[in-house]
């Protein structure tokens, strides 16, 4: 379990230890090594699918507020917040 806590200026992708699919237009995944399994509401879907190619965060976050209406900091706050989580369950790495 990675206790890494990430910032603005990481670059994050897709780990190795999940299996993904896309259904109805939502991330449906499994972490291999716990065997949990993970349903994306859409922003999560579309966050999945931007950091499939390892992406710097904050790009991730410029790209969000271009497709949605949100406000920075929020954006900010949640994104750090999701992908924190993510991390921790072995979802993503770091590059």
């Amino acid at each position: 379990m990675a206790s890494t806590k990430l910032g603005i200026n990481d670059i994050v992708t897709h780990s190795e230890d999940q299996v993904s699919t896309e259904i109805d237009g939502e991330v449906v995944l499994m972490g291999i090594e716990s065997g949990n399994y993970y349903g994306f509401d859409e922003i999560l879907s579309r966050i999945w699918n931007i950091i499939e190619t390892p992406t710097a965060i904050s790009s991730l976050i410029d790209q969000l507020i271009q497709e949605y209406d949100v406000d920075r900091n929020e954006c900010e706050t949640d994104v750090l917040s999701t992908l924190n989580e993510l991390l921790k369950d072995d979802l993503i790495s770091l590059q």
